[in-house]
């Protein structure tokens, strides 16, 4: 995809378009986790590898402001790197907004997604990894409680890291280009629905464990403030997070070709190691 293109899946636009969820590629298990199309997820195992010996499973989360005209296929490269890396990896897709996701919807399929992991032949140390809008979810599923959309996790996450995620909604809500996908993921301004903000928005949600804010620092969609708010605010609550500022921009943080993705790897070898110790 050039480079207008990924401005504009970065962005998203409010034009609703039907969800569409791409056949699963060549080599992967596709993992249905409820009824509707897109509640299904991915799965890749290291190539000679009982699925438990793997070093951990990623969960990867993919970005597009919560929208339907973008999916899981946006990680597909960063997921068949990682299981050649020894990782197993679980690509998820969820419903998205205007294709019944939304709040509570979206936090609902993400938890039930990483809750269907718990019986297969997978390591249970899960690391979450999500980019832009799947930052959020990641740093999200971080803090997963009974008291928060599908319920108390069956298998705790050992870690996050959100590459870029719109991780303060209250403040997104209210900000030139976020406001307008923010408003119609969340269901309204944080005046009108405040309740669906206190269960959706990371900066409200100190994390069960540890969540690395990695964030590009000339971003052009999601500003770093983002990053630094949210950290801030979880840390004053007594969680663990830290800001990680790269190089690059929106894209290029999730990019294997860029060298802000030694990073990227060295945080999850610490998280995978952090969750078998």
């Amino acid at each position: 995809m050039g480079g207008a293109g990924l401005l504009l899946a970065g962005c998203g636009g409010d034009e609703a378009r039907e969800a569409e969820v791409p056949a699963a590629p060549r080599g992967t298990r596709r993992v249905t986790y409820g009824d509707d199309p897109s509640q299904v997820l991915d799965l890749r195992v290291p190539s000679g590898a009982a699925g438990r010996e793997a070093a951990a499973t990623v969960v990867l989360i993919h970005g597009g402001y919560w929208q339907p005209a973008y999916g899981l296929d946006q990680l597909d490269e960063v997921a068949e790197l990682l299981t050649e890396g020894g990782y197993v990896t679980a690509n998820l897709e969820y419903r998205r907004t205007g294709d019944g996701g939304g709040v509570p919807a979206t936090l609902e399929d993400v938890a039930a997604a990483i809750d269907a992991l718990a019986p297969l032949d997978v390591p249970d140390t899960l690391v979450a990894l999500g980019h832009s809008a799947g930052g959020h979810l990641a740093a999200w599923a971080a803090s997963r409680s009974g008291d928060l959309p599908g319920g108390a996790p069956r298998l705790p996450l050992a870690g996050a890291i959100s590459l870029s995620g719109v991780l303060d909604l209250t403040a997104a809500a209210g900000a030139p280009g976020s406001s307008s996908p923010v408003q119609a993921f969340v269901g309204g301004t944080p005046e009108t629905v405040p309740a669906a903000y206190a269960v959706a928005d990371p900066a409200l949600l100190p994390p069960a464990c540890p969540v690395w804010a990695v964030h590009a620092v000339a971003d052009q969609v999601v500003p770093l403030s983002q990053s630094r708010s949210y950290v801030r605010s979880v840390t004053a609550a007594g969680a663990q997070a830290e800001l990680v500022e790269v190089d690059g921009d929106h894209f290029t943080v999730v990019s294997p070709r860029a060298a802000s993705w030694q990073t990227v790897e060295r945080l999850l070898g610490e998280a995978a190691r952090a969750g078998v110790s």
